[in-house]
């Protein structure tokens, strides 16, 4: 499937769901393609993704929208790391 949808030009994110990220600046994150929730507070964000987990820390964070598969981010984002 991964080598079909390479061929036609689909887009990893899509056709693996893998997580999407839009950093604009330092004080602004959009995440696409999230499973869940796993700690949130203001200095830490936990995401589960499909293939990866994703930590997001920084300073006075906070969820300012999420949906489904979209989440919004906002605060001093300091570091993100994948594991």
């Amino acid at each position: 499937m991964k080598k079909l949808a390479s061929a036609m030009g689909i887009p990893e994110d899509l056709s693996e769901k893998a997580a999407l990220l839009e950093l604009t600046g330092q004080n602004a994150l959009r995440v696409e393609n999230y499973l869940g929730i796993i700690e949130y507070s203001d200095s830490r964000l936990l995401l589960q993704c499909k293939n990866c987990r994703l930590e997001i820390c920084g300073q006075h964070l906070f969820i300012e929208s999420y949906a489904r598969e979209e989440l919004q981010l906002r605060g001093r984002i300091e570091q993100i790391h994948y594991f």
